[in-house]
């Protein structure tokens, strides 16, 4: 088992319970997406524990190429973000379950269990219907998926403004704006800020 999260207190705090498991071994743990890559190459894990917030490259990503590298290895997304859109975004690229850090530490071992097991888990708290919506909503036109908050931030973002630039102008803390931003690249398939501008220019994202 690969654990991937740049927390290390929570990255080693779950080792440590899963030491407990007879069933279940870490055999490496990455706080980047690039450290787990190379992890990845030389154990090849049969599951991996992926947050979504990552820094600089999204667990999101890591999560769509474990499946194309290593595809028997399944994928458990594991975040404080319980949001429906996220929780899509990881399954549309192979994720086999999520489950949330707030959940106790017997429920996040069952989530892994259940997926090594080909078993799809999601959290008590979050809706199945909300994630199958989002899921379903994948085919529309790309700046469609969007929310309306999210629509916000989308033009605030390709007009060049920072995250607390944006977190000011709308009221809301940094941290949102970031999910925000997470999700939008995530919905529109883009990894920067040019290539969020192109996908404006191509079908009409500017409102003025």
């Amino acid at each position: 088992m690969l654990l991937v999260d740049d927390h290390p207190m929570f990255r080693h705090g779950l080792s440590v319970s899963l030491q407990n498991e007879l069933d279940l071994e870490v055999v490496g743990e990455a706080s980047s997406v690039v450290e787990a890559r190379e992890i990845a190459r030389n154990v090849a894990p049969d599951v991996a524990i992926v947050d979504i917030m990552m820094p600089s490259i999204s667990g999101i990503t890591l999560t769509s190429e474990l499946r194309e590298t290593h595809p028997r290895c399944r994928t458990l997304g594991l975040s404080l973000v319980d949001d429906p859109g996220l929780i899509a975004d990881m399954l549309r690229v192979g994720a086999s379950g999520y489950a949330c850090k707030t959940q106790p530490i017997a429920e996040i071992l069952e989530a892994i269990r259940c997926v090594l097991g080909g078993v799809r888990y999601l959290p008590p708290t979050v809706s199945r219907d909300a994630v199958e919506a989002e899921l379903a909503g994948a085919s529309r036109r790309p700046l469609e998926r969007l929310t309306p908050r999210e629509r916000e931030v989308f033009e605030l973002l390709i007009r060049g403004h920072r995250n607390d630039e944006i977190a000011t102008q709308l009221f809301i803390s940094r941290r949102t704006v970031e999910t925000h931003r997470q999700r939008i690249m995530n919905k529109l398939s883009a990894h920067s800020i040019a290539q969020m501008q192109r996908v404006a220019a191509r079908y009409g994202g500017l409102t003025s």
